[in-house]
């Protein structure tokens, strides 16, 4: 039990110390920026100081105005690993991108679109897990995967729907006509209600039901 408590005392003892030696500062930095103003995605570029690798990246991005003045801000926590002294590109919700927003820096057709500015801060690094607000790991993934689930339930649901609704049509199609809905229900499954339909719509009424000599 002794030395299962010194090795956990001396694992945090050395969590402490690296987070001391921490640099917010400087260990990441922004490299540049892009996002034109038909752009979904912004892309951001940060390149590792440290001489280490690093992962996990959390940081604040503060959108401003041409004047400098902070209009709204965003924080990401990225799953990403960048090597030592190495640039990596990631991606990020395009700011305001309905208004089509567009990087003061990145070149855009329309002189009339808003600009603005970004300012980059680093939070902490090498961190484990990703955070709920992470762009790729969950906001945008989660809804896209939302909205293919929402969409198949629906696709599946408007199917059944006009698949049941076909065969109570040829049920009413069957019995105006004074024919054996049982019969004509049994050949819908057999073949397509579909088909079912188009054929007593073509046969027409009949006078007395099929299959009278089986009841």
């Amino acid at each position: 039990m002794k030395k299962v408590f010194s090795t956990l005392v001396l694992a945090m003892m050395a969590m402490v110390v690296f987070a001391a030696n921490k640099n917010l500062e400087n260990d990441i930095t922004m490299v540049s920026y892009e996002q034109s103003s038909i752009d979904i995605r912004g892309t951001l570029a940060l390149k590792n100081n440290t001489k280490e690798e690093v992962r996990n990246v959390t940081f604040i991005i503060t959108y401003l105005d041409m004047d400098g003045n902070e209009m709204d801000y965003q924080e990401f926590q990225e799953d990403m690993t960048i090597a030592s002294g190495m640039t990596k590109k990631i991606d990020i919700p395009a700011y305001e991108h309905d208004r089509l927003y567009h990087y003061y820096k990145t070149n855009d057709d329309y002189s009339d679109h808003p600009a603005f500015k970004i300012k980059f801060q680093l939070k902490d690094y090498n961190t484990e897990g990703v955070a709920e607000d992470s762009f790729l790991g969950s906001d945008v993934g989660r809804c896209d995967m939302s909205y293919v689930a929402i969409l198949f339930i629906v696709g599946v649901l408007v199917f059944i729907g006009i698949a049941i609704g076909m065969y109570v049509l040829v049920a009413v199609m069957a019995q105006k006509r004074h024919r054996n809905v049982v019969l004509w229900i049994l050949l819908s499954i057999l073949v397509s209600p579909f088909i079912i339909a188009i054929i007593l719509l073509a046969i027409g009424n009949s006078e007395k039901d099929e299959f009278r000599d089986l009841e």
